[in-house]
């Protein structure tokens, strides 16, 4: 039964996961943040049992720590973890620190690919009984395993603990049925990382603490060199290689759903916040010249971190950029990078770009063979370990994460950290968990009304469409391809 169960599913499953893979929103180096608060029911088939926890004291309001650690920390056991992050990626250094609390559990270390195949088989894995705790990454991964029962029902176990998920990780948004599979605490933190050479020598004084797209790039455009011809040698600014980028300032005003809108659910290529953002992008590129262009990083298959460590463009609008710049040896800079937060719209509007958006969620597995070890482990991972997410650029959500020890466990000390980043705006801008995040709340159709958008998307960066033309063109193939899918 066990043999055709894995079948079903993975039959089931395939196709789903070689879409969700490839689609998502937030431009990262894999997939995007997100998370659904409303969704349809699991098939009874496949919904797994609720977690039993033993009533217990709740904690006080606004206590994020006491119900971290089990009474005995001497615990033996065997953790099967998964995650797509490698062991010098901040793992191995993870793993250490929760050996000296729990000295006798075991994490085993399995790393994935979070690309179609990867996930495939990380689901053949679990329904094999090979995984105890997975870190998901993208809401279309993570919402498919809670769908098909591959996530153990955490209801029973953080109700037991008293854990508040909107006091430990901002939102409660994140459950599917009405029941928590899986605990938020994972996310992407967009800034801008500055030159500060560059900078300088432009006479722009201070970092901001906020400011908005104008102002951003008239600073890009002190900070762009170009000879009297116009060919330009440092272009003061550029945003993040991903196409869907242009997107992400209606994150930033209404907190949710690049893709969807609000009202209708249905795509929100057609929104003025987001025709006006790809108008902006196209202006700096192809008209200004003082961003770089969004099309030569498609065709040379190039990165941010290509471009930024090398001194091409002084300024970039980034995610991970933390990742290669503690990686001296790969991506050296004879500069020091200063932060600024992701600009707004408009003076005055809450930013929830500044905060940390949701992108991973840990769980236990329905193929988990050691229960109590995998629930020590994953209640310390989603917490305290969570902040070793940091080494391979991406942020905790946590609110006990401490943005001073992030650049201790990056750089090694502030001393160190200050030959090669402004530890100031560091602390004031990276991972900053205080700030307002963005999440997802609808998740239909999702890899096809990605695709769609990219394609139009860069249509329009490319110049062979109007951005007028490419979001209505992008707006009706979306539509139509969420109404299939309701």
């Amino acid at each position: 039964m066990m043999k055709k169960r894995v079948l079903a599913l993975l039959l089931a499953l395939s196709m789903a996961l070689a879409l969700a893979a490839c689609g998502g929103n937030p431009g990262a180096e894999t997939p995007a943040p997100s998370a659904p608060a409303a969704s349809p029911s699991a098939p009874a088939s496949t919904a797994p049992a609720p977690v039993e926890s033993p009533a217990s004291t709740a904690p006080a309001a606004g206590d994020i720590t006491s119900w971290i650690l089990e009474e005995d920390t001497g615990m033996s056991g065997t953790v099967r973890f998964w995650i797509p992050f490698k062991g010098e990626q901040g793992m191995n250094d993870m793993i250490a620190e929760f050996n000296q609390t729990y000295p006798n559990i075991k994490v085993e270390l399995t790393t994935y690919s979070n690309n179609a195949d990867g996930n495939l088989s990380v689901n053949a894995a679990i329904m094999s009984e090979e995984v105890d705790v997975l870190a998901s990454f993208g809401l279309a991964n993570t919402y498919l395993r809670w769908e098909n029962g591959l996530y153990q029902d955490l209801t029973g176990l953080v109700a037991g603990d008293g854990i508040s998920l909107t006091d430990n990780w901002g939102t409660d948004a994140y459950t599917y049925d009405g029941k928590i599979y899986t605990l938020p605490c994972g996310g992407i933190s967009y800034y801008i990382c500055v030159n500060m050479d560059a900078w300088n020598a432009a006479g722009l004084g201070e970092l901001p603490a906020e400011w908005t797209w104008d102002e951003y790039l008239a600073a890009c455009e002190a900070m762009t060199q170009a000879d009297a011809g116009g060919q330009v040698s440092v272009y003061g600014g550029s945003d993040s290689h991903s196409i869907e980028c242009f997107t992400f300032p209606k994150y930033q005003v209404t907190g949710r759903d690049n893709y969807y809108d609000d009202a209708t659910g249905l795509s929100s290529f057609g929104d003025p916040i987001i025709l006006n953002s790809l108008k902006r992008e196209i202006k700096a590129e192809l008209e200004d010249k003082v961003w770089y262009p969004k099309s030569i990083y498609r065709a040379d298959g190039t990165s941010g971190q290509d471009t930024y460590p090398s001194g091409k463009v002084a300024s970039i609008v980034t995610n991970n950029m933390i990742r290669f710049l503690r990686d001296t040896e790969n991506y050296p800079t004879d500069f020091v990078t200063g932060f600024a937060p992701y600009p707004v719209e408009e003076k005055g509007q809450t930013n929830y770009m500044a905060g940390v958006g949701y992108f991973s969620h840990a769980g236990i597995t329905t193929g988990c063979q050691d229960q109590a070890a995998a629930e020590a482990f994953l209640k310390w991972y989603s917490t305290y370990g969570s902040k070793y997410l940091a080494v391979a650029g991406h942020q905790s959500t946590w609110k006990g994460t401490d943005t001073a020890n992030i650049i201790t466990m990056l750089f090694g000390s502030e001393d160190s950290a200050a030959a090669i980043v402004d530890v100031d705006s560091f602390k004031r801008v990276v991972g900053n968990t205080a700030a307002p995040g963005f999440i997802d709340t609808v998740n239909t159709a999702n890899s096809e009304v990605a695709s769609i958008l990219k394609s139009y998307g860069l249509s329009a960066l490319n110049g062979e469409m109007s951005p007028e033309d490419a979001m209505a063109a992008a707006q009706a193939e979306a539509d139509a391809a969420i109404k299939d899918a309701q």
